[in-house]
């Protein structure tokens, strides 16, 4: 086994397109992902590092070879294992589903530490994720914070039946709820009894014109939904900002991510607006604004 894996692994090295914000799929720790996965065991490349190689049969060894060329030619590895790690989960996905990616895991740190510190001593807080994809961040949230009843909405319905499939993987499906709808339209007939204690959202922040010029592993293989947020990539946002307190209790918070360079002008246009009290914007590793903390005014 060790000299196939060589084999493979040679074939890969020097071929192989790493994006940026993947550093962790270099050639090895791929391989033995689709290894796993080629064996049965399907894994993210997270997972993947933790584990030793087991023995492949001959069907086995050509569905990795399959594989292998399948990425070098640039499919996502995670549309090859079907398994994406986010927050230390390995949730579950498709081909031609959103791949969560390592920049939302400052949303979701950024919502579980309000609720474990806010909302500590509450038997049952209520979190709406707008924008919810698979459930990402909605299923984050409920893993770790276990006082939570979270649901989420979205707009495309390979998305919002891969969120209840990963809902019933994760044991989180007595706790969740997933709407195939736009933004807040399955809460407009709720009275305030129902309002949420925290809305996040991971939106769409790339403009229309630069979806095309998107990598091709990106633009190729996943839905524009999940990226495409109008001509000047704000639309959602200001949607987002407006109709939140609507949908907040009292002391209530929007945590959202946004795209470089979009933060100190979605934070102006929030503390613009009467219906916000504090606001808090969170930096990435790069110093760079990501994530805006927004607090309803008392």
């Amino acid at each position: 086994m060790k000299a196939l894996f060589e084999k493979f692994l040679n074939k890969m090295n020097g071929h192989l397109s790493i994006l940026p914000d993947k550093s962790e799929e270099n050639a090895h720790n791929t391989l033995s992902a689709l290894w796993h996965t080629a064996a049965g065991n399907r894994v993210s490349v997270i997972s993947a590092q933790k584990l030793e190689l087991p023995f492949l049969v001959s069907a086995q060894i050509v569905m990795l070879e399959n594989m292998v060329n399948s990425r070098l030619a640039g499919v996502p590895l995670a549309h090859l294992t079907e398994r994406q790690n986010f927050m230390g989960l390995d949730y579950i996905l498709n081909v031609g589903h959103y791949i969560p990616r390592n920049e939302t895991e400052l949303l979701a740190n950024t919502a579980i530490e309000v609720l474990l510190t806010d909302y500590s001593a509450n038997l049952s807080v209520k979190v709406i994720d707008v924008c919810t994809g698979i459930g990402t961040v909605a299923l984050a949230i409920a893993h770790y914070c276990k006082n939570t009843l979270v649901s989420g909405t979205d707009i495309y319905e390979p998305a919002i039946e891969a969120a209840k499939v990963n809902a019933r993987h994760f044991g989180l499906n007595e706790r969740s709820t997933f709407y195939l709808a736009s933004m807040f339209d399955p809460y407009q007939a709720l009275d305030a009894v129902s309002k949420a204690d925290i809305i996040v959202s991971a939106p769409p922040y790339i403009s229309t014109g630069k979806v095309k010029q998107m990598a091709q592993e990106i633009s190729d293989h996943e839905p524009k939904e999940a990226f495409d947020a109008g001509p000047f990539g704000l639309s959602i946002f200001n949607k987002l900002i407006t109709e939140s307190p609507d949908h907040l209790n009292k002391n209530g918070y929007l945590i959202f991510e946004c795209g470089a360079g979009q933060g100190e002008y979605l934070a102006k246009r929030i503390r613009s607006n009467p219906a916000y009290g504090e606001v808090t914007e969170l930096s990435d590793d790069n110093g760079i604004v990501r994530v805006l903390k927004a607090k309803i005014a008392g």
